[in-house]
């Protein structure tokens, strides 16, 4: 029986289209960017896309077994193959490992297990200070790659979007792919701009384990950093905007070696800042029920990902995807009530989905998308929040001259404008320039939300 693995990159799902390091076990490295193995520091062989996805599939386990449906889906997703097929490319792998092809065992009437300890290789083990995972996230490659071509020339780029887009998820990406020094600091714990400079500074110098000193101001800190080259990310930065966009010009102004990447659910409006907007994932068309056509877009990647083995039937998940507008979390709120509820039932839920998508995330404010959604609301000043209950009742996309109409007992004109201005900022609507008057949109999610408050 081969033993068991002890599986140290952890368990999120790899992205295999992303420039990350490789998986190194024993004598092996694997890169999952390019399927190839290389043995001993050796010439690297090429997999092909369906064994590297089987061993990566396998690695990921941690030494759990998966069966054959697991791996079918996983190498040929939507796709109905048979047996052999596998076992052809199972044996490939085996003779890639050569004299260690135990190391893909076989559990017999059960499947298959990765039995080798798997570590990151010395580039990916330099980021220790990061948080884990490092992968790119589903369907966000193109973009992690876009972050790090804007980071060395802007040196102040902040990740929008409204809640549970990915903006983290995208940075933290980034961060480990950045060819130089990176560090990370959570801005969670720093509840309100008052005092927030002082806090955000001993933030910063407590993740760069600076002296203490480096803590009392930014032109402290700055002195501290001097020459450094850093990619320094800041982590949920919306309700502190306006101190992380003073502590950025200072830094950035007196550190010509810096670079700044923050998350926030509105710009920081700070000199010099690049703002990049996080997309919904890639979604398939209405009605779509071809299973390859499906299994392509990236939001259903990721739903079928979260929900394993109980995924289910693909044009469901596509139509589920569409109601949830292509929002990660909510996605993985969704995929999460799969194995209780069944994925018929979960579609059917969805016309209560705050009280649906909840549990299953590991920050407090995103274990129910509710908690999301509030921590936007509650930057909100008094008008736009109004204004965002009340365009509640809108389902589809409005104009301006329809949302005055909904406002025009509580709010003028101009206030109108304000408060779309703001909702928009805040990510919590969506706008489309693409016609002649620009339109507006809640998505179901921020609109589910904003018809529960106005309930109540």
């Amino acid at each position: 029986m081969p033993r068991r693995a002890t599986y140290a990159v952890g368990m999120a799902i790899l992205d295999t289209s992303d420039d990350s390091g490789g998986l190194v076990f024993g004598r092996h490295t694997y890169d999952p960017a390019r399927c190839e193995l290389r043995s001993d520091g050796g010439r690297a062989v090429a997999l092909g896309q369906r064994a590297g996805r089987l061993l990566q599939a396998l690695i990921e386990a941690g030494g759990r077994v998966l069966s054959r449906d697991q791996l079918l889906q996983r190498a040929w997703p939507g796709q109905d193959i048979d047996d052999g097929n596998l076992r052809v490319q199972i044996a490939a792998l085996r003779r890639a490992l050569a004299d260690d092809r135990e190391l893909i065992g076989t559990v017999a009437g059960r499947g298959y297990l990765f039995a080798g300890r798997v570590h990151a290789d010395a580039e990916q083990e330099g980021r220790a200070g990061l948080p884990q995972p490092s992968c790119v996230p589903v369907g966000r490659t193109a973009l992690v790659e876009d972050v790090l071509a804007r980071c060395a020339p802007a040196r102040l780029v902040t990740l929008a979007g409204t809640a549970g887009i990915g903006k983290t998820a995208v940075a933290l990406a980034a961060a480990h792919r950045h060819a130089g020094e990176a560090a990370w600091v959570e801005l969670d714990a720093v509840q309100s701009s008052a005092g927030g400079d002082a806090e955000i500074v001993a933030a910063i110098a407590a993740a760069l384990d600076l002296p203490a000193d480096a803590g009392g101001s930014a032109r402290t800190l700055a002195a501290r950093l001097g020459g450094r080259a850093l990619l320094l990310v800041l982590d949920n930065c919306e309700h502190l905007a306006d101190a992380c966009s003073r502590l950025a010009e200072t830094l950035l102004g007196a550190c010509p070696s810096l670079a700044l990447l923050v998350t926030s659910r509105q710009p920081l409006l700070a000199a010099g800042e690049v703002v990049v907007r996080v997309p919904a994932l890639a979604l398939p068309v209405a009605g779509e029920t071809d299973a390859a056509t499906l299994s392509e877009c990236s939001a259903v990647q990721l739903f079928v990902q979260r929900a394993g083995d109980d995924a289910g039937d693909l044009a469901t998940i596509g139509a589920i995807c569409r109601r949830l507008d292509g929002v990660p979390l909510a996605l993985e709120l969704a995929a999460a009530r799969v194995p209780s509820l069944g994925i018929a039932r979960v579609a059917e839920e969805l016309d209560d989905m705050l009280r649906l998508l909840q549990g299953g995330c590991a920050l407090p404010r995103h274990r129910t998308l509710h908690a999301a959604l509030d921590w936007s609301y509650v930057l909100l000043p008094a008008d736009a929040q109004l204004a965002l209950c009340r365009l509640a009742r809108l389902r589809a996309w409005f104009t301006l001259d329809h949302a005055a109409a909904v406002l025009r007992h509580e709010l003028c004109m101009y206030r109108v404008i304000d408060s779309l201005s703001e909702l928009a900022a805040h990510s919590l609507l969506v706008v489309d320039h693409g016609s002649v008057i620009p339109r507006y949109r809640l998505l179901a999610t921020t609109r589910a939300f904003a018809l529960a408050r106005q309930a109540h």
